[in-house]
């Protein structure tokens, strides 16, 4: 009996150890610090890119349309080929207008006699007046005839011009030096007024233009992001890079109200015609920036619309420190203030920290 006491009495002993040993072992790894992988903050020379969807337009691009109705008699130029200014593209008939031109010119000769004849009678009539041989109606009637014979001819001399002006648009000239885009219409065809021959494109310089959201824009000319100096890339929609560099310009000196933004525009030279109008692209604008400080963006994490990160002191504490982002990069931020050189941060695994615990570090 005292045998079964007593073995009794060593297990619950052993049970108590066994309880004790494991409460000692939790409270150990309980307080046991964690490590994790911190970065030093180093200032460094770095390439800020800003990258926007563009649009590419020709220097001159301009759409030549039919301005008097007909046939067309003559094309004398052929697509994609490269004009000068004053050079004639398209000729249209204008046989029924030189018709009407000869009756205008005959109405017009005709008025002009009738007005000779009527300067005739008024000299007479003033001079018999003068002698009071007539009477002052028939000076008056005489003048009438003059007055209307007058008008007779500004009316002719009108008709006249309007159909030389007609002619003129039978024959249609390059606007300015540049190439001939597709013609739709062939020698001998029926053309409407206001039908489209042709475009011609001054490609010898395009413009790639591109948007920039208001609030970007402001931030940019804040933060002097935007430089007119910068590198300037038009990337081709095949992928393929430009060879000549751009120059930035300004599109529109306002904003836009429907859409919230701002148009600029970047100056291409294309020499070669390589470019075609109504290219799209994507423009990549470039800027060196010194001794910046770049930070991996998994060691920043936000509350409440604000960016921090963990700060490590020389006892490993961490503390909870506020970073204000100047731009982002593939997988950096650039800061504009909120840490300096040499300082520690927690690199990875911000979520499981509170501010004020002590980590071991690990340098990355």
């Amino acid at each position: 009996m005292i045998s079964i006491y007593k073995n009794k009495f060593l297990l619950c002993a052993l049970a108590l150890f066994v309880l004790v040993s494991c409460g000692d072992k939790s409270k150990k790894d309980s307080n046991k610090v964690k490590t994790f992988p911190v970065y030093k903050v180093t200032l460094k020379d770095t390439i800020v890119s800003s990258k926007f969807v563009a649009d590419v337009h020709a220097k001159n691009n301009v759409e030549i349309h039919v301005r008097i109705p007909g046939l067309l008699d003559k094309v004398y130029v052929s697509e994609g080929q490269k004009v000068k200014k004053g050079q004639i593209l398209f000729k249209i008939s204008d046989v029924e207008l030189q018709i009407q031109l000869l009756k205008a010119e005959a109405v017009y000769k005709s008025s002009k006699a009738d007005l000779r004849i009527a300067t005739v009678e008024l000299e007479q009539a003033q001079t018999l007046f003068n002698k009071k041989v007539i009477a002052d109606k028939e000076l008056e009637l005489s003048k009438a005839k003059h007055e209307a014979a007058s008008a007779k001819v500004a009316h002719a001399a009108a008709e006249k011009k309007a159909i030389d002006q007609q002619i003129s648009f039978t024959t249609i000239r390059a606007p300015f030096d540049g190439t001939v885009d597709r013609i739709p219409f062939k020698e001998g065809s029926l053309v409407e007024n206001g039908s489209l021959l042709t475009t011609v494109s001054q490609l010898d310089d395009v413009y790639a233009y591109f948007s920039i959201p208001e609030n970007t824009y402001f931030q940019m000319m804040e933060d002097k992001s935007l430089n007119t100096q910068g590198d300037i890339k038009l990337v081709l929609p095949n992928g393929q890079v430009y060879d000549q560099k751009g120059e930035l310009r300004t599109a529109d000196g306002d904003i836009d109200r429907q859409t919230g933004s701002i148009q600029y525009k970047a100056k291409f030279h294309n020499p070669q015609g390589f470019i075609k109008h109504g290219t799209s692209g994507k423009l990549i604008i470039s800027e060196a920036k010194t001794n910046a400080i770049l930070i991996p963006q998994k060691a920043v994490f936000s509350i409440q619309d604000k960016q921090y990160v963990f700060r490590v002191n020389k006892d490993g504490v961490v503390k909870m420190t506020n970073v204000t982002i100047e731009t982002t990069l593939d997988d950096v931020y650039i800061l504009n203030e909120g840490l300096k050189s040499d300082d520690l941060i927690v690199q990875e695994g911000t979520q499981s920290l509170r501010d004020g615990d002590k980590i071991n570090i690990k340098q990355m």
